[in-house]
């Protein structure tokens, strides 16, 4: 058994097994979902999650810039 660190509230976590790089791990403390990136010695970070890259859609800049009528400065 090894020991790690939750990188969100640095609770220890207690890793069975054998752990390998891109396992998922939920810390016992704080709840949040981290992944194995380093195994010796074990070191815990965040999930990446691609759902969460998903907010922002390349097809939204399709904008337009609008002048502001009042203003009449050049730049």
């Amino acid at each position: 058994m090894a020991v790690a660190l939750c990188p969100s509230c640095e609770g220890q976590i207690t890793v069975r097994g054998n752990a390998q790089i891109g396992d998922s791990i939920r810390c016992p403390h704080c709840y949040e979902d981290l992944e194995v990136i380093e195994t010796q010695p074990i070191e815990l970070d965040w999930s990446y999650d691609e759902d969460e890259d998903d907010w922002y859609d390349d097809e939204d800049d399709d904008w337009e810039y609008e002048e502001d009528e009042d203003n009449d400065d050049d730049y």
